[in-house]
């Protein structure tokens, strides 16, 4: 069973918009958001999280050879 992920949009009443992620690993979380942040505008600022450190698992796509 994969591991589950989520890609929360918070809308602030001022008009930013906050993009968080949970369950993505290493840089795959800029990877699977890119098209977000494109339709949504400039990106003014990130914070990483502790997932954004750790070692990326297998996503769909992705195939190993052994």
């Amino acid at each position: 069973m994969a591991d589950r992920v989520e890609i929360e949009l918070v809308f602030t009443p001022d008009g930013q918009v906050r993009l968080e992620t949970r369950g993505l690993k290493g840089k795959t979380c800029l990877e699977e958001t890119e098209a977000l942040e494109k339709a949504l505008g400039t990106v003014e600022s990130r914070t990483r999280t502790s997932e954004f450190y750790q070692q990326p698992t297998a996503t769909k796509g992705t195939t190993r050879q052994g």
